[in-house]
This record gives structure tokens, C-alpha cells and sequence, in this order.
């Protein structure tokens, strides 16, 4: 899959622009606060509907503005030459495909893979267990439709047992949902057992190649109860009504489930260094651009949104040979990447939200 046109109306600090991507990397280059994020924040939108650095609307919007339209021309493996519109008003959210409404975001998510990479994706390492959960759930959904859906329904069915929880509803009531519940608990404990073993083969060998030592990288899933079935789980909420009640919440099932990463020297949140900390959300984030072509069977486009500033020289080089040849890249920064011929750039210079095509570096 390959960009050819990118075209933002209202977007952030983007009045209008137009941005011809066909052919060529792109590398936007400017001093911070110009647009450049925006941009990339822009082409990635396209990818699950949502920013991959805020998950609030109102910062997407131009200032004064209630409506913001976001249209991409693509050249695509399955679907050949494509168009894709997205219009934001208020809380209305449209999507259109070759001019054919899509009302279903089950239709939509996965056809268009794009895998950012930016200085937000330490939370992953160092954040709390949800934000963990959003990356891998966000990595399955986008390529598994039988979770997506059981991640929907498993999050619809958990909102109505707290609810009924906090209203000291009788056993019966809470039974109900609680085999809803439990099916849908079971599907997401195997697909995310299923993914985490192949996303270490993958992981392994992609941040190799940026260490000069073996540092044998693992990620590891942790559930919040380990079942053999979806009738486990179900005894499981049956046992915890009682507490349950008192806090007013379900406190057993996937949805505190967390995912450990460690390197040879322990777990790497708490003894890897900070550039063993980058490199390895670096890996985490081409690993994820590997599985998704091999499970779409499409290449995604990488966004690098300025993030080779906090890598170590040895780390930057290693990371440019491991980008993928054949993968369309559009990135960011306030330096030009090193071997900036290698990969025949195309450099816009950004200013005040405006993009200009320059003619020379």
C-alpha cells in the first residue's frame, strides 16, 4: 500500500493543504511546533479512525472551527487505485470509501495498515498496564475481526455488569451477562496468547539488528486469571460477585491483563537503559509493521514522527537499515536523516502549517 495524495481540511493547525505523495519517501522537515506531527497525525488517522497521540477529538479540530475533512488518494494491493474521505463535524463521524458510505467500523478497520512510530510510544514500556493493552488490542483488532468483535461485545457486557454491580442486583440479573461475559473473555485471552508467541519471533530478530550485543528481547502476556475455558471464567465472575459488589466494579478478567517486555539484564522497564528502552519501542513498533503485512497480506506505510533524535547514532543507523526497502515512509524531523540519498527523499519544508515541496537539500 502506497500513498499518492494527501489532502487535510481544519486539521490542527493546518487550514489547507495538499501533499503529493506518489512514488517517493516523504520527510517534512522544519523546527518544532510548524505542523509536521500534525501531518503524520493526519495520514495516520486513516488507519483506525483515530490519533495515534491524543485520544480526545476537540485538539483535532483548527482553531474555530467545528469540522475537519481528511481525503486520501492510495494505491492499493487488493482494492487498486483508491479513495478514502473522512469528515469529522462535531461528534458525527463520516467515512467514505470510493464514494460508498461505510457504517460499519468492523468493515473498515484493517484495510488501510499504517504504523506510527513517535516519542509517545515509551508509554508502552513505561506507562500503566492499559496503555499496553491499547497497543496489542489495537495491533489484534486491526487484523482479526473475531476479536474486534469479542473486544466490542466483551467491553459493552463488562459496562452492564458494573452497572448492575453498583445496584446490588440480585444474582440472576448478573448471571445473564456474566456468560456473555465469559465467551467473550475466553477469545481474548487465546488471540492474544496466539499473537504475543509470534510477535516475539519477530521481535527478536528485528532488534538484534540494533544491539551490538545479544540482549534477547521478550515480550511476555500476563492474564489476570489463567482459565481453560469460557465456563472457568464464568465460575470466576460467579465467585467474585460478593466483592464485585463492595467496590462497584469486576476486578477479575482481560480487561486488567497486562504485557511485560525484558532484555537479558531483566525486565526493561526497571533495569534497561533509556536507549535500550527507545530501541526496544522502536523494534516493537517495526514488529508490529511486519505482522501486519503478514496477516493482511499488505504492506503498511511507516510514519516516523521526529523520534530519531532520542537514539544513539549506532541506533539510528541500525534502525534506517532495518526499515524495510519496500515500504513507502513518510517521516519527520529537525535534522535530515542520515544517508538521506539512500532512499531518494522527497523534503518538504514546513512552516505555520504550510507545506512546500523543496527543491533541493
Amino acid at each position: 500500500m502506497r500513498f499518492k495524495t494527501a489532502r487535510f481540511s481544519h486539521f490542527r493547525n493546518i487550514d489547507y493543504c495538499e501533499l503529493n505523495l506518489d512514488q517517493r519517501d516523504h520527510f517534512m522537515f522544519g523546527v518544532n511546533g510548524q505542523g509536521k506531527s500534525n501531518c503524520l497525525e493526519g495520514i495516520g488517522f486513516i488507519s483506525a479512525l483515530r490519533s495515534f497521540r491524543t485520544q480526545m477529538t476537540k485538539p483535532l479540530f483548527q482553531k474555530g472551527y467545528q469540522e475537519f475533512v481528511l481525503l486520501y488518494e492510495l494505491e492499493h494491493k487488493n482494492l487498486g487505485h483508491t479513495e478514502v474521505e473522512i469528515k469529522l463535524s462535531g461528534n458525527q463521524k463520516l467515512l467514505f470509501i470510493d464514494g460508498d458510505q461505510v457504517k460499519r467500523m468492523s468493515d473498515f478497520i484493517g484495510l488501510f495498515p499504517v504504523v506510527p512510530l513517535h516519542s509517545g510510544d515509551l508509554m508502552i514500556l513505561r506507562g500503566a498496564p492499559s496503555e499496553r493493552r491499547r497497543f496489542f488490542d489495537l495491533t489484534l483488532a486491526s487484523v482479526d475481526t473475531e476479536f474486534f468483535r469479542a473486544l466490542r461485545l466483551y467491553s459493552k457486557s463488562l459496562i452492564e455488569r458494573n452497572r448492575l454491580l453498583k445496584l446490588k442486583s440480585e444474582s440472576s440479573a448478573l448471571a445473564a451477562f456474566e456468560k456473555d461475559l465469559a465467551r467473550y473473555a475466553f477469545v481474548l485471552t487465546n488471540k492474544r496468547t496466539a499473537m504475543v508467541d509470534r510477535m516475539n519471533e519477530i521481535l527478536s530478530t528485528i532488534y538484534d539488528s540494533f544491539s551490538e550485543h545479544s540482549e534477547t528481547p521478550r515480550l511476555k502476556y500476563e492474564p489476570n486469571v489463567l482459565v481453560e475455558d469460557s465456563s472457568a471464567y464464568e465460575q470466576i465472575f460467579r465467585e467474585n460477585r460478593q466483592r464485585d459488589q463492595l467496590i462497584g466494579s469486576t476486578q477479575k478478567g482481560p480487561h486488567r491483563d497486562d504485557y511485560s517486555l525484558s532484555l537479558s539484564v531483566g525486565g526493561a522497564k526497571e533495569y534497561a537503559s533509556d536507549g535500550q528502552q527507545r530501541g526496544l519501542c522502536v523494534a516493537l513498533r517495526l514488529a508490529q509493521a511486519k505482522y501486519f503485512e503478514e496477516l493482511l497480506n499488505i504492506k503498511p506505510v511507516l510514519l516516523i514522527d521526529d523520534i530519531l533524535g532520542e537514539l544513539d547514532p549506532k541506533r539510528t543507523e541500525s534502525f534506517w537499515a532495518a526499515c524495510p526497502k519496500d515500504l513507502q515512509i513518510i517521516a519527520s524531523g529537525t535534522e535530515y536523516p542520515k544517508g538521506i540519498h539512500e532512499r531518494n527523499w522527497a523534503i518538504w519544508d514546513v512552516a505555520n502549517g504550510v507545506f512546500q515541496l523543496a527543491d533541493s537539500i
